[in-house]
């Protein structure tokens, strides 16, 4: 009777078949309540114990198949945080964009070695090499992301760089 043996069955199934099937197990409850209330001999014990191995055995669902069901959840849940993790990167391109636009007047353009160029900012740091459609937007200190060039990028280095000739 290894179905019996519970050490390896996963907690967290059983918690998702309680969950599901909560009601069988109500049910399975009462019948055992009646059974003992009203058989008073031995042979109540053996009912007892066919009503929790028809209880234990049936589910409606394998053990398997719920695990597959846990499985099938977790990965839908790791989809859906994808999701909002696209959002997020998102909205903080946005806010940096949008950061851009507001604080061209003070950004301060470094050129570097090889093209390279650095423009601060109070709340940005944007890296690059001159030529390139790709820079490096660093927000608040925050670890830097990196985005193609659009025209907001290049006014916003051409303004740098007309406050660095100033």
């Amino acid at each position: 009777m290894s179905f019996l043996d519970f050490s390896s069955y996963d907690w967290e199934t059983w918690l998702t078949f309680i969950q599901e099937k909560w009601y069988v197990l109500v049910i399975g409850l009462i019948i055992v309540l009646i059974v003992i209330n009203v058989v008073k001999t031995v042979a109540k014990w053996g009912l007892i114990l066919l009503i929790v191995l028809g209880l234990i055995m049936y589910s409606g669902y394998s053990l398997d198949d719920v695990k597959q069901i846990g499985t099938e959840l977790v990965t839908s849940g790791i989809e859906e945080l994808k999701e909002i993790g696209s959002k997020v990167a998102d909205n903080v391109k946005q806010d940096a964009l949008d950061a851009m636009v507001e604080e061209a007047k003070t950004a301060s353009y470094e050129a570097g070695e090889g093209g390279a160029f650095t423009i601060t900012t109070t709340s940005l740091v944007v890296k690059g090499q001159s030529g390139s459609d790709e820079v490096s937007i660093s927000v608040k200190g925050a670890p830097a992301f990196k985005v193609k060039s659009n025209d907001v990028i290049a006014d916003f280095i051409a303004q740098a760089q007309k406050n660095s000739n100033k």
